[in-house]
């Protein structure tokens, strides 16, 4: 699959095909995600795989309204050191990094035919109680992945037009 092909592909997946992930799937996703550029390369994520359903059941008793990303047979929850990053005018730059990260698995799951959602309307604690994640690491999202059950139709973009200027912000 093409580049802008994929971009274009990527969808929000919310239902999920119960088909187990294989292995070697994961992996390549997570190579792709660990390939992604940090802030002075200090590389401040972790990921953490939950397959096991009674681990996922208690992921969506957290997940403030997302309990159906528990039929999805994989969620990987992304994790981060903020302190290894550090700040930048008060803009933590684990959060870009992270971002960056993530975007990388969602497009890298889309090649390869999965589906993905980001998630970030969980509690915290409750997560990091079920994952054994220590107190000094924060969860900065959650990412479902399987195989689509669903074919969402594109949303639509706003044209290049209306995101971008030369020279000047707003300039015509």
């Amino acid at each position: 699959m093409e580049f802008m092909e994929v971009i274009r592909k990527r969808r929000s997946i919310r239902r999920y095909k119960p088909d187990p992930v294989p292995d070697e799937e994961i992996r390549y996703i997570l190579e792709a995600a660990r390939l992604a550029p940090s802030w002075a390369n200090t590389q401040c994520w972790y990921f953490v795989v939950v397959t096991d359903p009674a681990i996922k059941e208690k992921l969506g008793q957290a997940g403030n309204g997302n309990r159906w990303m528990v039929r999805a047979p994989v969620i990987i929850v992304a994790c981060a050191d903020p302190e290894k990053p550090g700040m930048r005018d008060d803009l933590p730059n684990y959060l870009v990094d992270v971002g960056i990260v993530v975007e990388h698995l969602v497009l890298a799951a889309t090649e390869r035919g999965l589906g993905t959602c980001w998630i970030g309307a969980f509690r915290e604690d409750k997560m990091k109680e079920a994952l054994g994640v220590p107190d000094n690491i924060r969860i900065v999202e959650c990412i479902p992945l399987g195989y689509p059950a669903e074919d969402p139709a594109a949303r639509r973009r706003k044209s290049l037009d209306e995101i971008f200027s030369y020279n000047r912000y707003g300039a015509g």
